[in-house]
């Protein structure tokens, strides 16, 4: 899913580096991390930063990996998730050539803006539709918002190969060649983020109290309405 230098034209490349500058500007007023929270992101950092350094060769050039940003994003929120993100996109490009310096913006803008804010949002949007409880319906919610986030960043990426009229290859090429073997990846991306999120429920559930998105389950608003009443019956 990395692209790398050569791949992309300056016409599509600058354009991609200053939208991600703009939510670069916006995610550094909007972050707001707790004291518990700012390890968590270390920890996931590091942890995605190992997972998407394995890529895995599929065919025509392209390579699928896992991508992380939906386990960021719900736990510590969009914003922390694309810095998180680009932190590990930079290291990657500097240090082991995983994605060309030219297209850093393009890989931050599929992978650090389009792979977190588009699970967030569904998510968001999931939660409001169905309300759910700790189970299958929470973490169906999950896994459909983690596979959507990585599948459009992985189509982003192919649609920005496609238009570049640095490849003789259409549009219907490129999409095919990133949609067929990320919707594999894309289904073990769910899969990883529900393992990852009912790990955290189980054994850390401060942490998801804390979340800006996961904390607003109608399990965390229960539990805090009742709060008062057991404190004063105490």
């Amino acid at each position: 899913m990395h692209l790398q230098d050569g791949q992309l034209t300056l016409t599509i490349a600058v354009p991609a580096l200053i939208i991600t500058l703009i939510f670069w500007i916006i995610a550094s007023k909007k972050i707001k991390l707790t004291e518990q929270q700012v390890p968590m992101m270390g920890l996931l950092t590091a942890l995605f930063f190992a997972a998407m350094s394995l890529n895995i060769p599929v065919f025509g050039g392209v390579t699928v990996h896992l991508l992380g940003g939906a386990v960021i994003g719900l736990i510590l929120g969009p914003f922390a998730g694309l810095i998180s993100m680009s932190i590990i996109l930079t290291l990657q490009a500097l240090l082991f050539a995983d994605g060309g310096i030219i297209v850093l913006g393009a890989n931050v803008l599929n992978m650090g803006i389009l792979g977190v804010f588009i699970p967030c949002i569904l998510f968001i949007t999931l939660n409001k539709f169905f309300k759910p409880k700790i189970g299958n319906s929470l973490y169906g919610i999950i896994f459909v918002s983690a596979f959507f986030g990585d599948l459009t960043a992985a189509i982003a990426a192919g649609a920005e190969i496609g238009i570049s009229s640095l490849h003789p290859y259409g549009l219907n090429i490129t999409l095919a060649a990133v949609i067929i073997p990320h919707s594999i990846s894309s289904t073990i991306e769910g899969a990883f983020a529900v393992l990852i999120i009912a790990i955290l429920l189980k054994l850390r559930p401060d942490v998801i109290e804390k979340s800006p998105l996961l904390g607003k389950l109608s399990l965390f608003k229960n539990k805090t309405k009742n709060e008062p009443t057991k404190n004063a019956k105490t």
